[in-house]
């Protein structure tokens, strides 16, 4: 699950290419040192241990542009590894107050997404406050980089073990859309302890509401996975990577990543509760408590979008189409859901975010053309 994706695959292949072997193996060889969990990769004979950032990571974040600057410094050490698309790098927080082990993952967008680091934190936010389990998260002060803290190191300075579903599957990170809703609970069933199966039974179908809740639609399988310490210890990992695809107007008739029986569908509220039954063993009412989590979770973050729109003149729009998507989608994970048949609680309004900003709009064509790109699955 280490190798780059996106951008920075890409950005290492066109600075690279011409000076070193920059296949599969050769990217491996390239970023493995400081990849997410314990599986470190190096040549014969070059240390496991990967040399410390030198980013200065809250002056990073305190800074006005820190998007081209956190560009800057990826171009600089582009082979620090972290898989995923999004433009990302790892950071030591320079804050003496902080445990130095701690490390963190830096995040920033494509500049035709704008607002895309804000839309993620807030759709974190909704996670933490659904009571699933989410990393530590701190925005830049322009709005423009959002850093996570790495779930994969340990206070001690150990480090778990992480697998994402794609690996579990055998699948390359390329047919990471290659899956079902049905895979998750199969793998989940499969790979996780038997003292963590229930609760992280809970925890899946209750991200899945979130995620459908919240118009993720490029959740696909390297975005579920397990961390370990040993085989005794296998459970769900925090949460990560949730945005609101369909808030922006070139993704706004998008459908989930993955199948749920066999369909692509927001409206999936009957199939959520027949899938977390079925395949998850989960009750009518452990699932009804999940659903009411998920509804309060988005109304208590409604006054971080206000606040969120109100400082970053930039997110304002797409802080309203989000909304407008949330209100839809806790529609739409109802037991009794029904294509266009509810009429959605107005968020925008509670959220003193009323006015244009409907999913009504010209889908455009996405200036970066990438299969790998910032929604990549758009390119099957």
């Amino acid at each position: 699950m280490n190798l780059p994706e996106g951008y920075k695959k890409d950005l290492v292949r066109r600075k690279l290419g011409a000076h070193a072997d920059v296949s599969d193996q050769g990217l491996l060889a390239l970023t493995g040192a400081n990849g997410i969990g314990r599986v470190r990769v190096v040549p014969r004979g070059v240390s496991a241990d990967a040399p410390a950032s030198s980013l200065d990571m809250a002056s990073l974040l305190a800074a006005t542009g820190s998007r081209d600057n956190l560009l800057r410094q990826l171009e600089a050490g582009i082979t620090e590894g972290v898989s995923g698309v999004m433009p990302k790098m790892l950071a030591r927080p320079e804050d003496k107050a902080t445990v130095w082990t701690d490390e963190f993952i830096l995040k920033t967008g494509p500049a035709d997404l704008p607002g895309l680091s804000v839309n993620e934190f807030l759709c974190l936010e909704v996670a933490r406050h659904a009571g699933l389990e989410v990393p530590e998260t701190q925005l830049s002060e322009d709005g423009e980089v959002l850093a996570i803290r790495r779930f994969d190191r340990l206070a001690n300075a150990g480090r778990l073990a992480v697998e994402d579903f794609c690996a579990l599957k055998g699948l390359d990170p390329v047919n990471k859309y290659k899956g079902s809703l049905e895979d998750l609970a199969k793998l989940s069933s499969i790979y996780v302890s038997a003292p963590h199966r229930k609760e992280s039974a809970r925890r899946l179908f209750t991200l899945l509401l979130v995620n459908y809740a919240l118009r993720n639609a490029d959740a696909h399988l390297k975005n579920f996975a397990v961390v370990y310490t040993s085989a005794e210890d296998v459970r769900l990992a925090p949460v990560y990577d949730i945005v609101t695809v369909t808030a922006y107007p070139e993704y706004q008739a998008d459908i989930p990543g993955l199948p749920l029986a066999g369909k692509r569908a927001w409206a999936s509220g009957q199939w959520l509760t027949q899938y977390g039954g079925a395949r998850l063993s989960l009750s009518r009412t452990d699932m009804a408590a999940c659903v009411a989590q998920v509804t309060e979770a988005v109304r208590a973050v409604l006054p971080m979008v206000a606040e969120c729109a109100g400082r970053y003149p930039e997110f304002r729009e797409i802080a309203k189409r989000m909304l407008a998507a949330w209100a839809q989608g806790l529609e739409d994970i109802k037991p009794d859901a029904r294509p266009g048949k509810s009429t959605p609680t107005p968020l925008r309004e509670e959220a003193g975010l009323s006015g244009p900003g409907s999913l009504a709009g010209k889908k455009k064509t996405n200036l970066y053309v990438n299969p790998d790109g910032a929604f990549g699955h758009k390119a099957r």
